[in-house]
């Protein structure tokens, strides 16, 4: 007896981790795994690894892979998307155009589309999380750099070449500090939970009196940006310092977003969200403060529903609902 392809899978290829779910058409959760992605391994490990663990968690939902329609990958880019092949990422050593579409096909004999993974966790989120029935919105990732995410009038907007929505490299000061990708002054070297903590110790170092330092036992390598917030909600001046400068820079790459696009609704996600009011009552002071009234009034500022499995769900949704881009 023929088995009905009702089945999805979603993958978010991660530098440290890999997250899979298998959903339906709906979104509902059928398995989920994460796993480490040895990435330090090489491309040919880690599209191994990615195989076991996903024929595993199929095993283990009593799930045939005749009944998988169609996968779903996120990954870091650049990449192509239309072919599915990866033009290099910083986080996965030795990534450069790799035809990740064609081995995990070749592999689980399941046709798979490869997009950007801030793409993907955003695309999640309005498929079935804090956006959606939301036509315009804008994700932003914050973590080691800013990722970025745009749907408008319900589409996922990828540009030319695939790689629209580099918002953390987004350029607030040519003079400021330099990126990992070459330029001065993006949005990432201020406004992630790496910048948080990069900040903090840079303070620290020049002599700047914290109980972060306690916080730490005198080992300044250990901050983060959770450390920080901890010292801030306990009343430390160089935490609300570090933090108050956070929020400065993060407000205007918002504004900067909403003034060119107008969207209803910006999604946060990244660990920094649970600062909860520490986090969304000063932003969106600060994003008012340098946006039209009229640009302002619309848009929802809100924090992410569907945690770290907003980008599998998302990689899935995408092969769901837009199969055609992918030629699936």
């Amino acid at each position: 007896m023929k088995k009905t392809k009702k089945y999805y899978i979603g993958i978010d290829l991660g530098g440290t981790n890999v997250v899979a779910v298998i959903v339906d058409k709906n979104g509902k959760i059928y398995g989920k795994r994460q796993f480490p992605t040895f990435g330090e391994k090489g491309p040919e490990f880690v599209i191994k690894n990615i195989v076991n663990n996903v024929k595993e968690i199929i095993s283990e939902g009593r799930i045939f892979i005749e009944e998988i329609k169609n996968i779903g990958i996120g990954s870091p880019g650049p990449l192509d998307s239309k072919k599915g092949i990866i033009m290099g990422a910083v986080n996965l050593p030795g990534w450069r155009y790799v035809k990740l579409k064609k081995e995990i096909e070749k592999y689980l004999k399941v046709k798979t589309g490869v997009e950007n993974d801030a793409n993907c966790a955003v695309y999640g989120e309005k498929w079935i999380g804090a956006g959606k029935n939301v036509n315009n919105v804008v994700g932003f990732t914050l973590g080691t750099g800013v990722g970025g995410g745009i749907i408008i009038d319900g589409k996922l907007i990828r540009g030319a070449n695939y790689n629209a929505a580099e918002i953390g490299h987004t350029s607030l000061n040519p003079d400021g500090r330099l990126c990992k990708c070459g330029a001065h002054g993006c949005l990432e070297q201020y406004a992630s939970a790496s910048a948080i903590a990069n900040t903090a110790k840079e303070k620290i170092r020049n002599g700047s009196k914290s109980i972060i330092t306690e916080i730490v036992k005198g080992d300044i390598n250990k901050v983060t940006s959770k450390v920080v917030y901890e010292a801030l909600i306990s009343g430390d001046k160089l935490a609300k310092d570090v933090w108050d400068e956070f929020i400065k820079y993060l407000g205007a790459g918002v504004a900067n977003i909403i003034q060119t696009l107008n969207p209803e609704m910006i999604i946060i996600a990244g660990g920094v969200i649970n600062a909860g009011k520490y986090l969304f009552e000063p932003l969106k002071k600060a994003i008012k403060k340098q946006t039209f009234p009229q640009t302002y009034e619309i848009v929802k500022i809100v924090p992410a529903k569907l945690g770290e499995l907003a980008g599998a769900i998302g990689a899935a949704g995408i092969v769901i609902n837009e199969p055609d881009y992918y030629g699936l």
